[in-house]
């Protein structure tokens, strides 16, 4: 009976230690990340595994950067164009994955279509 009330007493206070480690991550994760409005990435993409070209913004202005391991470097800054073109490309990108739908209810759609024309059938 001993031993029941030990490992009760354990687990409730791993769940204690648990709870607190929470909120200490929850309270530093306030102080760690500051505001984002004037510096945002775009987009990146992995050109190998340490390496990688992004797109970034810096207040009003967007430029191509590649980051690494070692150093970041500034490919390219971006003119009104192209900058159209790749916020015009991002919304696409966006409103088709709203509009598409998943396999399973296309599946499910194509089902519904056959037993209806089986129904007709008889």
């Amino acid at each position: 009976m001993d031993i029941y009330i030990t490992v009760f007493k354990t687990i409730v206070f791993l769940i204690i230690i648990i709870f607190m480690i929470n909120i200490c991550l929850k309270t530093l994760g306030k102080y760690t990340n500051q505001s984002k409005k004037n510096f945002r990435i775009i987009q990146k993409i992995a050109v190998s595994k340490t390496s990688s070209i992004g797109i970034v913004q810096v207040i009003d202005t967007y430029y191509v950067m590649s980051f690494s391991e070692n150093h970041n470097e500034i490919l390219k800054e971006l003119n009104d164009y192209e900058v159209a073109q790749l916020l015009d490309s991002l919304e696409n990108a966006k409103s088709s994955e709203h509009n598409s739908k998943d396999f399973k209810q296309i599946l499910q759609d194509m089902s519904d279509k056959i037993q209806a024309l089986k129904k007709r059938k008889r």
